[in-house]
């Protein structure tokens, strides 16, 4: 985990050296400010791995835990484990997506833009989605103009 937070330290140091460029206040004679921002998207790929391999060391734990809650018969505990190790299973796909897309838009790969596009709708339908959760309510719903509200019906 030291090493992602080194590699996002990075990462951000760049991008404040890329906007410099970019606004003209920092000149390099061996990099054009767009060249520097490629080079810049290749810390966040590392970014990428490593929190894959994150996902991947909580799912073993996780597992170990999971078999403990089923020979115990904890069916809270199993119900949790379960619902951690999918949304891990969900965050290594957005890796392995966001991976890819990286890899286009820094041009270390050239890819066609129609499907980094659609890893694009899926990775930010993952993000999404962890946003809204079930526990969430509809608003009430109001009654429709001129109705009576039930508590005038009621006498209340």
């Amino acid at each position: 985990q030291a090493a992602q937070s080194m590699v996002l330290i990075t990462f951000l140091v760049q991008d404040h050296v890329y906007w410099l460029l970019k606004v003209g206040i920092f000149k390099f004679t061996n990099y054009t400010p767009i060249q520097w921002h490629r080079r810049n998207l290749r810390f966040i790929i590392l970014s990428h791995v490593l929190n894959f391999s994150l996902c991947v060391r909580e799912i073993m734990q996780v597992k170990t835990k999971l078999q403990d809650a089923e020979a115990k018969g904890d069916e809270a505990a199993i119900k949790k484990a379960k619902s951690t190790i999918y949304d891990n299973k969900r965050m290594m796909v957005r890796y392995v997506l966001t991976f890819i897309q990286m890899l286009h838009v820094s041009q270390v790969k050239k890819m066609d833009d129609w499907y980094i596009g659609f890893m694009g709708m899926i990775s930010s339908y993952i993000d999404a989605s962890k946003q809204w959760t079930p526990t969430v309510s509809a608003p009430p719903q109001l009654a429709p103009t001129g109705a009576t509200p039930p508590e005038q019906i009621r006498g209340a």
